[in-house]
């Protein structure tokens, strides 16, 4: 018997190479101008917002990431049979939970990657324009380390929920697909 690929499997490759290919530029070209879009809109809001404001704005920025982060993980690790159960039954839900899971490479990319990792860029710089404000009139030294403990902060923060955010999208997969795949239905009403 030959071994040889037959012709289809090697047009398969190659689709699905272009498709990779693609998939790259366009992670690339999001992660450019959504960061690019984030962080002017975050200094802007640093710089004219009260503290408090600009406080719950950073929070909100770690949040996402935190959010984002664990939808990246549920799609990544769910399993498919009950949505394909769903979807048999003509469930919009179930179809969309499938798409997902199908593509979970490109949505936990997105997810993980796009959003949250530049979640955890914009909220340092937020943090930074944050300490600038409050430091301003301080000594630079205590300055300096204030903006180091704050940023730090933002950090432990960022990290610390992200690592407890594994544990519920590991144990809750399939419910947050679910409600992932819900949203994502009423988006396209």
């Amino acid at each position: 018997m030959d071994d040889k690929p037959s012709p289809r499997s090697k047009e398969k490759k190659n689709t699905k190479k272009k498709g990779n290919t693609s998939w790259i530029v366009l992670a690339f070209s999001l992660s450019f101008i959504i960061t690019a879009i984030m962080s002017a809109a975050s200094d802007k809001v640093v710089s004219l917002l009260p503290l408090i404001v600009a406080a719950l704005v950073l929070i909100t920025i770690i949040s996402l990431g935190i959010i984002f982060d664990i939808i990246g993980l549920a799609v990544a690790t769910a399993d498919i049979a009950p949505f394909n159960s769903m979807a048999a039954r003509r469930l919009k839900t179930g179809q969309t939970a499938v798409w997902l899971i199908k593509n979970a490479e490109k949505v936990s990319s997105f997810c993980n990657d796009i959003v949250g990792d530049i979640a955890g860029v914009v909220s340092g710089a937020t943090g930074a324009g944050i300490a600038v404000k409050l430091f301003i009139n301080l000594d630079s030294d205590i300055a300096f380390l204030l903006t180091l403990a704050l940023t730090s902060l933002i950090s432990a923060f960022t990290v610390g929920g992200k690592a407890l955010g594994k544990s519920v999208a590991l144990n809750n997969n399939v419910k947050i697909v679910t409600a992932v795949a819900k949203v994502l239905c009423g988006f396209r009403k």
